[in-house]
């Protein structure tokens, strides 16, 4: 307050007085307009009573004597600004609580981040050794017994010849998806040098597969990630198939062409061993590449069967091979690699446990952000802020995530063992049970893998192996009989299968339709309908195979 107002205001009260009420007003530390209203009272009060004061003198011992009255300057204090709190507006209560809530919550919170942030992961388990571990089928496996090692010198020696000729290795590689018989008198001659030039490739490929297992060695790219099951690192992969087309598109029909039906046929199912070998207990993309390479051998299996006149003997120990190859195959897809994965990256995007449980680490889940396939995009400043306070405060911890970790996969476990027609007719929607899971779980969203593709794909490899082994037991009917069978069940009595081709999209067999001078042989396909065998489409192009509408159509081949 400024001084001339501060003399007006006190008038002729003795200094003592004045300086009291400063005092007091200075130890209320209160709004400057209340201190001048109480600055003003007490001014009025020392006013009245030394109304009846003859001379200064006796003002002075009067007001010492009110002084005394008064007591202790800071209790004084006190109680004046209680008062004045009490006696405030209702709304002017509630903004001033409103702010110390306020505040009190910001400080909680600081303290929150701060004791959030300075969380660390501890590493317990090193699950790449894990992995090694249970890839080896059996334990002290003789090494010798190991395919994979034939497979990764057949990959490196094709990506030498990359290196080593460029401009070569280019031209291979646009040609490797024609087919040997489509190709140009110059191309052809291309190929087979080709072939002659690098045998070894497909050499190494037969002697691995005539090696009864094949696992891996899995390991990281550098020692700071060496534990990583994340950072493992998957070499080869495209060259593998790169391998397979070599064989099937250019071998295969080379020799076909040529009229060496049986070595054509042998090659197929090297093919096949191969692709088998990179199934089983390996990761997700390794099983993926090896159903890949499985549908290329046993599609051209049957596309061979139908552009040559096969004789008897031929088909005999085509089928007797095929099934001894596939007689003990399991087409259930294995995700215990995935588990071990995605266990590995919980130890790791999780703080060991304190207070309140593990918690995601920022550090680490910021690295990968949203790019699972089971990631929902952001889209907007909302969905952000919502992620952030459930990052914060409501994302399950460690213990419930490796739980749900756990029932995803037990899920997905006993998907497999249901065919696609069991999983619509009890109402089982994939998708909607994993945005359900997914809903409250960042760390699912970005690190879980869409394994309701892999389901799918293991029915389909499983039908389509099936009905080729169905294709060759009709023709060798039709060799033997001059006929073909009128019904998939004559072929079983007749000793030409041993059981009747399930399709897994009507939980029947197969359906079998002799037509005038050939037969179809199709699955309903995804539409779960016999369309009658009229094939699916794929925007628009007809004769689609794995098309969500009509029929997947093995017999006759497309053209």
């Amino acid at each position: 307050m400024k001084k001339r107002k501060m003399d007006k205001l006190f008038g002729d009260i003795p200094d003592c007085a004045k300086d009291f009420i400063e005092l007091v007003i200075k130890k209320m530390r209160y709004r400057k307009k209340v201190q001048a209203d109480v600055m003003a009272e007490l001014a009025a009060h020392f006013e009245d009573e030394l109304r009846d004061c003859e001379n200064d003198e006796e003002k002075q011992q009067r007001s010492q004597q009110l002084i005394e009255e008064f007591g202790d300057v800071k209790l004084l204090a006190t109680l004046l600004r209680r008062a004045k709190k009490r006696c405030r507006p209702l709304w002017r209560t509630i903004v001033a609580k409103t702010f110390q809530t306020i505040g009190i919550l910001i400080l909680c919170f600081i303290l929150y981040l701060g004791w959030f942030l300075s969380g660390k992961p501890i590493i317990t388990t090193n699950y790449v050794a894990e992995m090694n571990r249970a890839v080896k089928p059996v334990i002290d496996v003789d090494p010798n017994l190991n395919a994979l090692p034939f497979y990764y010198q057949a990959a490196e020696l094709l990506e030498q010849i990359e290196k080593d000729n460029e401009e070569n290795y280019e031209k291979f590689e646009k040609l490797l998806s024609e087919k040997y018989t489509d190709l140009t008198d110059e191309q052809k001659q291309f190929t087979d040098k080709w072939l002659e030039d690098n045998a070894k490739l497909l050499e190494l490929i037969v002697e691995g597969t005539q090696k009864p297992y094949c696992w891996p060695e899995y390991k990281t790219g550098s020692k700071e990630h060496a534990t990583e099951a994340i950072a493992v690192l998957l070499p080869h992969l495209h060259s593998y198939r790169q391998l397979a087309k070599t064989i099937v598109n250019w071998q295969v029909y080379k020799k076909a062409e040529m009229g060496q039906l049986q070595s054509a046929f042998n090659d197929l199912l090297v093919c096949y061993h191969f692709g088998r070998h990179l199934k089983g207990d390996k990761t997700l993309i390794e099983q993926l590449m090896g159903v890949g390479i499985e549908a290329i051998a046993v599609r051209t299996i049957r596309d061979v069967l139908s552009k040559y006149e096969i004789d008897s003997a031929t088909l005999d120990k085509l089928h007797d091979d095929f099934e001894q190859l596939i007689r003990d195959e399991d087409f259930v897809m294995s995700f215990e690699m995935g588990r071990m994965c995605l266990y590995d990256e919980v130890q790791r995007c999780f703080t060991a446990d304190r207070i309140g449980g593990g918690h995601l680490y920022i550090k680490r889940v910021s690295r990968f952000g949203e790019c699972g396939d089971g990631a929902t995009p952001r889209d907007g400043f909302k969905p952000f802020v919502v992620e952030f306070f459930q990052v914060l405060f409501t994302h399950p911890d460690k213990q419930q995530t490796l739980l749900e970790v756990k029932d995803f996969y037990e899920y997905f476990e006993q998907a497999t063992q249901k065919s696609p027609l069991r999983r619509r007719a009890e109402g089982v929607d994939m998708n909607s049970e994993l945005e359900k899971l997914f809903k409250q779980n960042l760390f699912l969203r970005i690190f879980a893998p869409s394994l309701d593709r892999m389901v799918e794909l293991s029915y389909r490899i499983r039908t389509g192996v099936r009905a080729t082994s169905t294709v060759i037991a009709i023709l060798r009917y039709k060799k033997d009989n001059s006929d073909y069978p009128e019904n998939l069940e004559q072929l079983v009595t007749s000793g030409y299968l041993k059981e009747l081709p399930t399709d897994p999209w009507s939980d029947k067999p197969l359906i079998y339709k002799k037509t005038e001078d050939d037969f179809m042989l199709y699955s309903v396909g995804f539409n779960f309908v016999d369309d009658g065998g009229v094939p699916g489409t794929n925007r628009g192009k007809p004769r689609y195979m794995w098309a969500n509408d009509g029929d997947t159509i093995f017999w006759p081949v497309k053209k």
